[in-house]
């Protein structure tokens, strides 16, 4: 097809040359937030790809009759694909509903905590997730598909996790022992900070796995085989991005070494400093090694400071061995021994290792995670 050029009789041939390009530029400016394809725009209006780029490239403009639905296919107005001057494009009905998926997504977490004053969590939680599905509807089927939009439900949606992680967390800990730290005590205590420790990590780590189970549920439901779709995927960390397993890694074996009672008893002494120094050194290398790459560097860090609360996952109750302040020998324990004559050799529990492996897997989870508009590269 063959676009129509029309030369007025006072219009000279550098005027409509930067008209040209104004239409051509504005065109594929309204295409590419649309997320189309120059074959996908050509589809729509019944041309050939080559028409589409012919117009984008500033040789001419299309024939009247396609103008309108150009613009319908571009969510616009004829105006705002003519008018070169415009200094502002009114919103169109794409726009509202573009800002009504936001509302929803990140209203429906406000109204989360607001009932959470006086309903169950439950209820909460279900009327969150029936705002973010809404919101998510709209975001597929009127609005113009929005990277910032995945990007903000995802930071709303792992803060409500969190939140009700938590809460769930705590409740359970009301009737069930998690090791050595009890997150709520049986004789009624007020909530230790040791136990309130392990109950963030713990709840963090199931609001990630929550957070990315719920963002590939979505993106299945509402955008699995759309063109326009915002793909949710994962990708392996390559090179620096893999140093904070070798951080894991470092930090479990650094509590493997107090599996074996015959340390020397400075060791023993200083064993929360060496975990907190080895744990900064570690937030310091990250920094610097990850400089770069916020995702990782966010990632790293998060999993690190959890991996904090595995000092609380050591035998505080169940201590098999003590060693004499005086003349450095090991001792089985007993009730009749005078503790300040001897230091009580806190060793790791197996639940230990077990949280720095599983902090591990979330660290890789978060790193790979890629957020990218699918966008075919066909008649570009």
């Amino acid at each position: 097809m063959k676009p129509e050029r029309k030369e007025g009789p006072g219009m000279e041939d550098g005027t409509e040359t930067r008209m040209e390009q104004g239409f051509s530029e504005r065109l594929k400016r309204y295409r590419k937030e649309k997320n189309l394809t120059q074959q996908q725009l050509a589809d729509a209006l019944g041309v050939s790809n080559k028409s589409v780029s012919r117009w984008e490239s500033g040789g001419g403009y299309p024939d009247l009759p396609l103008l309108v639905p150009l613009a319908k296919a571009l969510g616009v107005t004829a105006d705002d694909l003519l008018d070169e001057e415009k200094p502002v494009r009114a919103l169109t009905r794409a726009d509202w509903q573009g800002l009504l998926s936001f509302a929803f997504a990140l209203g429906g977490g406000l109204l989360f905590y607001l009932l959470a004053t006086f309903a169950p969590l439950a209820v909460c939680y279900a009327v969150y997730l029936g705002c973010l599905c809404y919101g998510a509807y709209l975001q597929r089927y009127y609005a113009r598909h929005s990277r910032w939009f995945w990007l903000g439900a995802a930071g709303m949606n792992l803060a409500v996790n969190w939140s009700a992680a938590l809460g769930l967390v705590l409740l359970v800990g009301m009737f069930v022992r998690l090791g050595p730290a009890v997150l709520m005590m049986q004789t009624q205590k007020e909530l230790g900070v040791e136990s309130f420790w392990l109950a963030l990590v713990i709840s963090a780590a199931l609001a990630l796995g929550a957070t990315a189970l719920t963002l590939r549920l979505l993106h299945r439901r509402f955008f699995a085989g759309s063109p326009e779709a915002v793909a949710l995927g994962w990708r392996r960390p390559r090179g620096r991005a893999l140093l904070p397993l070798f951080g894991f890694a470092l930090l479990a074996g650094f509590w493997a070494m107090y599996l074996w009672p015959k340390l020397p008893l400075v060791l023993w002494q200083r064993q929360g400093e060496i975990f907190t120094g080895l744990l900064a050194v570690l937030a310091v290398g990250y920094a610097l090694a990850l400089k770069r790459r916020l995702q990782q560097l966010l990632a790293a860090l998060l999993t690190l400071g959890m991996s904090g609360g595995v000092w609380w996952l050591r035998q505080l109750d169940r201590i098999t061995w003590v060693q004499s302040l005086s003349s450095g020998k090991l001792f089985e324990w007993n009730s009749g021994l005078n503790m300040e004559k001897y230091l009580p050799l806190i060793q790791p529990l197996p639940a230990l290792f077990a949280a720095l492996a599983a902090l591990a897997a979330v660290y890789l989870l978060a790193a790979g995670l890629t957020l990218r508009e699918n966008e075919q590269s066909g008649g570009e």
